[in-house]
């Protein structure tokens, strides 16, 4: 069922722009092995003890983010490697939200869309660190973007809960809580008025079987 006042311009204009993005990342790869190997063993370097090759891995990070695909190949790090160390997969998250928080209006479209995308596809991650990366993402975009720049996410994440998949239920009440703890403004004011739905939904997992749903929900 629609709930999020689904006829919106918002969505519309959101469909329009998915719509000409999405073939091209449906089929996004890194265009080049050495590309994607070279961001991981930087990735790697900057988890060193030694303060000063952090501080040149951060310099080559820093200047690798002239280039748009560099947040693609973030988000696909993020999302897709699951084979990675959690803790490389986890930085390339918030260093894509870093980047997000600084910039995110200069984010090309099919950049913005795909990582979008790649969120959503992840919120079930197996690894409990990897979800929350994603939920502090998806907050960093709501926070710099707008919910009406992304007037679709509120209704996924709703839909998300009573999936049986206790991974993906965790993942998406913990983009929600972020999002209700960051954005309590853009939810009180939004015309769709989200929280009258949301918050009857929270009350119904108080008494969930799995704990860290039920902190969440109490959250």
């Amino acid at each position: 069922m629609i709930i999020f006042d689904p006829k919106s311009s918002q969505i519309e204009n959101e469909q329009e722009i998915y719509l000409s993005v999405n073939n091209k990342n449906m089929s996004w790869q890194p265009g080049q092995a050495d590309d994607l190997q070279q961001i991981l063993t930087l990735l790697r370097q900057s988890q060193s003890p030694d303060t000063q090759i952090q501080r040149q891995v951060q310099a080559r990070l820093q200047s690798l983010d002239q280039y748009p695909d560099f947040n693609k190949y973030l988000v696909y790090i993020l999302t897709k490697l699951l084979d990675e160390q959690e803790a490389t997969r986890s930085l390339s998250g918030l260093i894509l939200k870093n980047n997000a928080k600084s910039h995110y209006e200069k984010f090309p479209d099919d950049v913005r869309s795909y990582i979008k995308q790649e969120c959503l596809s992840a919120l079930g991650d197996r690894s409990p660190l990897i979800r929350a990366t994603v939920g502090i993402l998806v907050t960093a975009i709501v926070s710099k973007g707008g919910l009406e720049q992304w007037p679709s996410l509120l209704e996924h994440l709703y839909s998300c809960l009573d999936s049986p998949d206790v991974n993906l239920c965790e993942g998406a009440f913990g983009a929600l809580q972020k999002i209700c703890e960051d954005s309590a403004d853009q939810l009180e004011n939004a015309q769709s008025q989200p929280l009258n739905v949301l918050i009857p939904k929270f009350i119904q997992f108080f008494l969930h079987s799995n704990a860290k749903v039920r902190s969440h929900a109490i959250a």
